[in-house]
Formats: C-alpha cells, structure tokens, sequence
C-alpha cells in the first residue's frame, strides 16, 4: 500500500470522527463516572476517544492498524501507542501499565474470538478496574454495512452478558442505548438495504442528541443500536 493510500484511508477515519463527533460525546458520556487515571482504548483509531478523555495520568491506545496509530501518536505524543491485536494474549508492556479502566466502543464485534478478548482484558485490569464498552445490538439489525465494516456478529443482551461471564466478569451493569437508532438503522440498512453512512444521517442523530441524552438517561431504553457494560473486575 502507497503512503497516498494510506494518508488517504487516514483522512477518511478523521472526516467519519469528526461528523461523528457529537454521537462519540454522547457515548462516552455513559462511562465518565467509572473512568480512572490509567486508560487504555482498545481499537483506537485516529484517537477521537483519547482526545474526549481530557487529562489523564496516563492513556495508552492500541489498534491493529499501523497506519491510523502513527496519525494518532502524532495528534497526542504525550500518549502512548501500541500495535496490538487484543484476541491474543496482553504483551509484557500492557500487563506492566497497570491500567484502572478500559475503554473499548464498537471494537468486540469485530473480533471473532471475543471472548478471548475480553479474557485479556480481563488480565490486565487492577483489581476494582472497569471496562467500558460498547457494542451493536440486536442480531435482527445485521446487514451489509455489518459485513462491509467487518462485524463478526451484532449482539443480544443476554449473549453479551453470556460473554462477560465466560470471560470471568461476574460484576457488570448492561444497558441499551440509543432506541432512536435503532429504528433508523433498521429503515437504512434492512428496509432500503443500504450499505454506508451519510454525512445526512450524522446531523440527523447529532440534531436529536439534546432530546435523546436526558431522555435515555431518565429512562433506560429497552431497545437500542448499541449495548453498553460497566463491568468491574
């Protein structure tokens, strides 16, 4: 691959975060209370979580692609970046960290083994740590745009909560989040059968996200695009 392919597929990361900027403040907000000082992101990309975790102690990010973690560790070179693929076992350099919480949005469903990942996870967390995470509900939902993106499998809550506890997670807190998406994506990707996203559908959720936050947050949907754990080891 050319270094105008790859500063090419770069940019594209930066322009989907930045449309999506708003979506990705508003999932964050769902785990702020639980995250500490020592952060790892798992599946980091270009780094738009990292830049919405404000100051830390310390955060680390690690993704599978070389290219998206150089554009990342030069957008934050107080930070740490690693390469690594989280269905293997946790490099010496992550279990030494020591890490309080880690975060991981729309990542597990595209690892086939995802259980192994959250086994590793698991590994390297302090005792007391949490893991937030994120990932897309309701099987019934699955489409191109699932296959295209390189999704293994969309989840129900009970197979999530299934693989936390095969993973070893015995405490967590599951939740759906955002029931307007879910019906939005169902009419896009199942009834007219499309394959990607719109900068259209990005202001369509961002104009509704200061009725959805205190909406979801006062009553907890039971449905949604996504599925959210806090889960403490």
């Amino acid at each position: 691959m050319t270094d105008e392919l790859l500063t090419s597929r770069v940019a594209r990361y930066v322009h989907f975060d930045q449309l999506s900027r708003p979506y990705l403040q508003w999932q964050l907000e769902r785990f702020l209370p639980v995250i500490g000082q020592r952060v790892l992101e798992v599946g980091c990309g270009v780094g738009s979580i990292i830049e919405l975790l404000g100051h830390r102690e310390f955060i680390c990010g690690i993704d599978v692609e070389q290219d998206v973690l150089d554009y990342a560790a030069k957008r934050f070179p107080q930070h740490r970046f690693l390469r690594h693929d989280f269905a293997q076992a946790p490099v010496d350099a992550l279990r030494a960290m020591r890490f309080d919480t880690i975060v991981s949005l729309n990542v597990l469903e595209h690892i086939e083994d995802d259980v192994a990942a959250l086994r590793a996870m698991r590994e390297i967390l302090t005792p007391g740590g949490h893991a937030a995470l994120l990932v897309p509900a309701h099987p019934s939902l699955y489409g191109e745009y699932d296959r295209l993106d390189g999704h293994f499998r969309r989840y129900t809550r009970a197979s999530f909560e299934d693989a936390l506890r095969r993973a070893g997670f015995e405490n967590f807190r599951v939740r759906y989040f955002n029931a307007l998406g879910a019906f939005g994506w169902w009419v896009k990707y199942k009834l007219l059968r499309r394959s990607i996203h719109g900068s259209g559908e990005f202001g369509l959720m961002n104009a509704a996200i200061p009725l959805l936050r205190p909406l979801e947050r006062l009553i907890p949907p039971p449905f949604g695009l996504s599925l959210t754990a806090i889960v403490t080891r």
